[in-house]
């Protein structure tokens, strides 16, 4: 395809020595300055015939005088005595693209950039039309509009294994527009035939059954619905429970408990946040137990390794208790401690005073209404556990812990079941950095989960406000991830870490990006994705 000269946005520059290699200077007249702006995307001809660079600009624009220096007097005047000088010289625009890929204008595949465009390349806009085909926008969840171009739609493929079973993480600071883009995961999820859990911390996801109230008395939302083409509408399969003794503003919320004897011994320990002495004591307590309510041929010849990851190919569930209750333990221990000693007694006590916690929070065995995740796992369901009045971290990590242990035994163990994804919000407080080393069995679970749930379509949202508590693995486990406005050197060098080979001029970007606009970063896509996330159809609780 032979393209006009005259309509070229500008020209490559002679290289200057320095810079990287998949980056080329642009110079742009002044009667092409106003289709010049950041994230634009352009393609400049290759030398083989119907071959193109496929390049993005990452820096500027610049603006620089034409015919004089811009230290020049004459230059210098025009804008220092700007109120009383009307005259400015001719000046030209100044950009920096990122080389993406090589492509034939007949095909979609990109291949590697081995080469450069030489000086005087015309570079022209790319057509919308190749866009999406390009960058590999299409699927059927729909996300928003890449940024710069108002009517190219942004998706990601709920039939693809890269995507959502291997995992996604949504990180931004307060107001950065990160639960909006969480609660449109959720809608096209559930849309897609994805059954949806999200563990709602603050009560936010709570009233999804109803239509985003905001829209109707919202002008400028209004506005943006109807640039996004988004109807305002409650999810239909749609449920909230919450923990037994805590309240929800629904007054339909399901109330649950759960059984003390189905969590492993070493979760518990370390939500409990058990030094090492004393998760020893636990755990000989917890044996002790289970020895008197089983038999001997039921038994674990070594009851430690029970806990242990399974073997890929042969599946078994971990063993239950349904007998053994914390009242039972408790009394079990108030044994154990008056035949002990010294200092021996003292951390014996402490386990026990950490047990009265446990229990005084009434999650365990309070209610007949246990937790039965065969209620979750429909497709197109969003089941909402509302955590936001258990006021403690403990609490909420208890039934992160049992949900993630149930709902992938359960998916193990019937294949037929719906693809599943698990939202975590304030996925920090799960597993923190700091807490990291006391927590192997809870990042044990997290990787059992996301090694061998993906092959069964189960995977993990994490969203945080503080991704430098996060433990680094928790980055390597999200192969997708939408970053929205982060502000804090500790943030920004996390996500740097985890993010790839991005360049440096986007993560410039972050600290400013606004509220609503992320960028995208997947397997699916050719590079990272600048996009103006669409506003939700659902309602949200706590939205002033």
């Amino acid at each position: 395809m032979e393209l006009d000269k005259k309509l070229a946005l500008g020209f490559v520059n002679f290289d200057s020595g320095v810079g990287s290699n998949n980056e080329v200077e642009i110079r742009v007249p002044y009667d092409k300055l106003k289709e010049l702006s950041r994230g634009k995307y352009v393609i400049i001809p290759h030398d083989t015939d119907g071959y193109y660079y496929l390049a993005r600009l990452t820096r500027g624009p610049f603006f620089t005088p034409d015919a004089v220096s811009r230290d020049s007097a004459f230059a210098r005047a025009s804008i220092v005595q700007a109120g009383d000088i009307a005259f400015i010289p001719d000046y030209h625009g100044i950009g920096y693209c990122e080389l993406i890929g090589l492509f034939h204008y007949n095909s979609s595949h990109l291949s590697g950039v081995q080469t450069r465009p030489h000086p005087k390349s015309p570079v022209y806009n790319l057509p919308p039309d190749k866009i999406q085909e390009l960058l590999k926008l299409k699927g059927n969840m729909y996300l928003g509009q890449l940024s710069g171009y108002e009517g190219i739609r942004v998706y990601l493929d709920a039939n693809s294994k890269v995507v959502l079973p291997r995992n996604i993480g949504i990180f931004g600071t307060v107001g950065s527009g990160k639960t909006n883009s969480s609660q449109v995961l959720i809608e096209e999820a559930a849309a897609a035939g994805w059954a949806v859990v999200v563990l709602d911390v603050e009560g936010e996801y709570i009233s999804m059954d109803k239509p985003n109230s905001e829209i109707e008395h919202n002008p400028g939302l209004k506005k943006k619905a109807e640039q996004y083409q988004i109807t305002p509408e409650g999810l239909r399969a749609f449920q909230v429970y919450n923990p037994a003794g805590t309240d929800s503003k629904r007054t339909d919320s399901l109330e649950f408990s759960i059984p003390f004897g189905s969590l492993s011994p070493y979760e518990l320990s370390a939500i409990m946040g058990m030094n090492e002495t004393q998760e020893d004591r636990f755990i000989d307590l917890w044996d002790k137990q289970v020895a008197d309510i089983t038999t001997k041929s039921t038994k674990p010849k070594n009851p430690k390794n029970q806990w242990k990851a399974i073997d890929e190919n042969k599946f078994q569930e971990e063993p239950e208790y349904p007998d053994l209750t914390i009242q039972s333990l408790l009394e079990r221990l108030n044994v154990e401690v008056t035949e002990q000693k010294g200092s021996s007694k003292a951390s014996w006590l402490v386990v026990k005073r950490l047990l009265n916690r446990l229990r005084r929070f009434g999650i365990f065995d309070s209610t007949d209404d246990l937790l039965d995740v065969g209620d979750f796992l429909k497709a197109g369901k969003v089941s909402v556990l509302d955590l936001s009045n258990s006021y403690t971290v403990q609490v909420n990590n208890i039934v992160i812990a049992y949900l993630l242990r149930k709902i992938f035994d359960s998916k193990i163990s019937n294949p037929d079941l719906p693809p599943t994804i698990i939202f975590i919000e304030e996925a920090h407080t799960f597993v923190s950095k700091e807490n990291a080393s006391k927590m192997e069995a809870l990042l044990d679970r997290l990787r059992e989960v996301t090694r061998r749930g993906r092959k069964r379509w189960l995977g993990l949202c994490f969203i945080s406000q503080q991704p430098s508590h996060l433990p680094e693995e928790i980055f390597e486990l999200c192969n997708t991830k939408i970053i929205h406005q982060t502000t804090g050197n500790r943030n920004l060098n996390a996500l740097k870490i985890s993010g790839g080979n991005v360049n440096e001029a986007i993560w410039d970007d972050v600290p400013t990006l606004g509220q609503g606009r992320s960028i995208i970063i997947s397997p699916q896509y050719q590079h990272p994705i600048m996009t103006n996330m669409r506003i939700c159809k659902t309602n949200r609780e706590h939205t002033d």
